[in-house]
C-alpha cells in the first residue's frame, strides 16, 4: 500500500528530529555553547537517518541568550563572550554551513525562526536545518555566587544573520515607572482580567491555583522539568516564606523560572531531503500553519489590557491555513510565563472555560522551566514527541515575547501535508489592521483627578517596594504612575480592592505620583 508520505511535495518542510536536555549540575554544569551542542547531537541522532545527516546541514539557527540581550546592564551581559554563536555551534558539531541565523530577544523567536526556515525550504534555499536554543543561567549564577571563574566565550569570526525586531520593550515613560521586568507588568494584566470578569481577588486566585496546579502536575512527570513537584492550588496561591509575593497578585510559584540549565533542538528538512537521508516516516511532523503578529507595542496604548487582538488574528489565520478549528486540537502548549498570558491566549484562541484539554505538554515556564527566549524550542520538541505517539492528531504551540507584545503560534501534526506547501501566515495585512486600530490616548505628564484602571505592587524579598498604577484622568486620557513609598499604603493596596479607586495624580520629579482618596 502506498504511504501518503510519498505524495508529499519535495519542497514541503518537515520536522524530523528533536531533543531536550536538562543539566542539574549547578556550578559544574555545562556552558552556553556546550549545552546547545548536547541537544543538537541528540536531535540529529533522533532523526535515525540512514546516512550522516551532519554532512547535509546547510543552516544552523540559535535563539538569542539572556546574557546577550542588548542594552541590559547586568553581570550576565558584561560577561557574555560569544561573538557568533551559530558559527561556534557549527564548529562544535564539526560542520560548516552557509546560513548562520541568530534571533533577537523574545519568547516568540522560536516560532519566528521556524517560519523563516520553513519558507526557505519551500523556496529551495535550504534543505536541512538545525534550530537550537537554551540557557545555562543556573550554572552561571552558581559559579558567580561562590566566586568561581566564568570565562565562557568563543570568537569564531563572522557575523550571523539576525531575525526579529530589536525594538525596545516599551516607552521611556513606561520603563521609568517600572514597566520593565515582566514580573511587574503581567500582574497589571491580571487585575485587568479580573476587572473584566467581575471577579473578586479570591475568585481570581482560585482560578489561577486550579490552572497552575495542573501545570505543575504535568511538570512533575516530565523528565526534562526543572521542578518535578506537584503543587496544590492552595500551595500556589498562599503566601509563605517559600512562596513570597512578587508582583501582586502573583506569588513566586506563578512566575516563570529563568535560572535553569535547559536546552532543546529541532531538525527541519525538505521532504525530498528526508527521503534521501532515509529518515523514517514515523519521525515526520508537519507544520500545517504558523504565524507571528505583534500587539500594539506600548502596553499603555492598548485599548484593553485583558485582551490580545494579535493572538486572536494569528490563531484564526493559522486555523484557516491548517483547515481545522481549535476544537480539533488534541494538545496545546500555551505560553505560560505568568497566569495572565495563559488566560488571555486561552480566551483569544476560543478554548472554552470548561474545556478539559490540558493547556501544556511540558508543565509550563514556572514549573518545567523557562530557558530565556528559547522555551518554545522545548515545547515544540515535546509536542513532536506527543504527536508521534498520537498519529493523525493535531497540536498547537504558542509563543510570546515582551509583555504580551510579540506573538507566534503553530499547528502541527503527523498527518502529511499534501499539495503545495505555503503554510506561514502572510502577516503584513493583519499587522496593519492591528496597528491602525485606535490607540488609547496616553499622557506622559498627568495632573488632576484620576481613577485606577489596573495596578500592582512590586515586592522584594524584604517586602513591598513600589506600586505601579495604570489609570485614567477625568478626560479619559491614560497615564502610568507610582505611589509614594509608604509601607501602610502598599500593604493596603494588596489587602483591599483598589480597582476603580479614585484619587489624584501629580507629575513631580520626572514621575507621575498617584495618591488615592
Amino acid at each position: 500500500m502506498t504511504s501518503l508520505h510519498s505524495q508529499v511535495n519535495d519542497n514541503t518542510p518537515v520536522l524530523v528530529g528533536c531533543s531536550q536536555y536538562l543539566d542539574k549540575k549547578g556550578p559544574e554544569g555545562l556552558n552556553y555553547l556546550d549545552i546547545l551542542t548536547v541537544s543538537c547531537k541528540e536531535a540529529i541522532k533522533d532523526c535515525e537517518a540512514k546516512t550522516s545527516l551532519k554532512e547535509h546541514l546547510d543552516a544552523i539557527s540559535v535563539i538569542r541568550f539572556v546574557g546577550d540581550t542588548p542594552n541590559r546592564d547586568s553581570a550576565t551581559t558584561a560577561l557574555w563572550g560569544y561573538s557568533n554563536m551559530p558559527r561556534s555551534l557549527s564548529n562544535s558539531l564539526g560542520v560548516s554551513v552557509p546560513y548562520e541565523i541568530y534571533t533577537t530577544t523574545g519568547g516568540n523567536s522560536p516560532q519566528l525562526v521556524l517560519n523563516e526556515i520553513c519558507n526557505r525550504i519551500k523556496d529551495g534555499q535550504i534543505n536541512c536545518a538545525l534550530l537550537s536554543g537554551g540557557e545555562a543561567l543556573d550554572t552561571f549564577v552558581s559559579r558567580v555566587k561562590i566566586g568561581k571563574e566564568v570565562s565562557w566565550g568563543d570568537d569564531p569570526g563572522g557575523e550571523p544573520e539576525t531575525i526579529g525586531s530589536s525594538r525596545d520593550l516599551g516607552s521611556e515613560s513606561e520603563q521609568k515607572h517600572g514597566l520593565f521586568d515582566p514580573s511587574a507588568v503581567y500582574p497589571l494584566f491580571a487585575n485587568s482580567i479580573r476587572a473584566n470578569e467581575g471577579k473578586s481577588p479570591k475568585e481570581h486566585m482560585e482560578d489561577i491555583g486550579q490552572m497552575f496546579s495542573r501545570f505543575s502536575e504535568i511538570a512533575s512527570k516530565n523528565e526534562y522539568a526543572w521542578f518535578k513537584i506537584h503543587r496544590s492550588s492552595e500551595e500556589i496561591v498562599q503566601v509563605s516564606p517559600e512562596n513570597r509575593m512578587v508582583g501582586f497578585p502573583y506569588t513566586k510559584y506563578m512566575n516563570a523560572i529563568m535560572r535553569v540549565n535547559q536546552s532543546a533542538a529541532l531538525v527541519i528538512t525538505s521532504a525530498k531531503k528526508a527521503r534521501e537521508l532515509g529518515i523514517p516516516e514515523s519521525k515526520w511532523i508537519f507544520m500545517h500553519g504558523g504565524g507571528c503578529l505583534n500587539d500594539i507595542w506600548n502596553v499603555t496604548e492598548r485599548v484593553d489590557l485583558h485582551a490580545s487582538p494579535a493572538i486572536r488574528k494569528c490563531s484564526e489565520a493559522i486555523f484557516d491555513l491548517a483547515n481545522c478549528s481549535q476544537d480539533e486540537i488534541s494538545f496545546f502548549d500555551l505560553y505560560s510565563c505568568f497566569p495572565s498570558a495563559v488566560q488571555v491566549a486561552k480566551k483569544e484562541i476560543g478554548i472554552p472555560d470548561n474545556d478539559d484539554r490540558d493547556l501544556t505538554v511540558t508543565g509550563g515556564l514556572p514549573y518545567f522551566g523557562g530557558p530565556g527566549s528559547a522555551y518554545v524550542v522545548n515545547s515544540m520538541a515535546a509536542m513532536m514527541v506527543k504527536l508521534r505517539a498520537n498519529q493523525g492528531q493535531f497540536g498547537m504551540v504558542t509563543a510570546n515575547g515582551w509583555f504580551l507584545t510579540k506573538h507566534g503560534a503553530g499547528v502541527f501534526s503527523s498527518s502529511p501535508f499534501l499539495g503545495e506547501w505555503n503554510q506561514v501566515v502572510d502577516s503584513s495585512m493583519l499587522q496593519d489592521e492591528i496597528n491602525s486600530k485606535e490607540h488609547v490616548q496616553f499622557i506622559e505628564e498627568a495632573n488632576g483627578k484620576a481613577t485606577i484602571e489596573t495596578y500592582t505592587v512590586v515586592n522584594s524579598r524584604e517586602g513591598p517596594e513600589k506600586a505601579i498604577i495604570i489609570g485614567r484622568l477625568e478626560n479619559g486620557k491614560r497615564f502610568v504612575a507610582n505611589t509614594n513609598k509608604e509601607e501602610n499604603l502598599l500593604n493596603k493596596m494588596m489587602q483591599k480592592e483598589m480597582l476603580n479607586t479614585k484619587g489624584t495624580v501629580k507629575f513631580e520629579n520626572s514621575k507621575n505620583i498617584f495618591q488615592p482618596e
